[in-house]
């Protein structure tokens, strides 16, 4: 191989390289930016529970009381929290991210305490 071949190969291998680096940190972003997630968190005073779904880095949807329910009932234990979170979750991803909404029958199905 010559020198000049050899320089090449160099030169085509390593701008290959930076084309698959950026790609992959722009599926990074773009992951970031679209990730949808839940954060339980306990409220002021202790004992009670939400939690707010962010959109990348921005909140989306901050509950701090049980969604349907008539009157501000919390949620009691950050399990209850988080499955509420997470059918919301799962609702935002099927209806292309659009507010979800919760139906008292899906609360009792999952057996949120203080829900009757």
């Amino acid at each position: 191989m010559t020198k000049t071949s050899f320089s090449l190969l160099i030169i085509i291998a390593l701008a290959t390289s930076c084309q698959q680096k950026q790609q992959a940190k722009n599926i990074e972003i773009t992951a970031v930016h679209d990730s949808i997630a839940v954060i339980p968190f306990e409220l002021e005073g202790g004992g009670s529970w939400g939690f707010k779904i962010n959109v990348g880095h921005k909140t989306f949807i901050y509950q701090d009381i049980i969604p349907t329910i008539a009157g501000r009932h919390y949620f009691q234990t950050k399990e209850d929290a988080q499955k509420v979170g997470d059918l919301m979750v799962a609702k935002m991803r099927s209806n292309g991210k659009s507010f979800p909404i919760i139906s008292k029958q899906e609360l009792l199905d999952m057996k949120i305490a203080g829900v009757e």
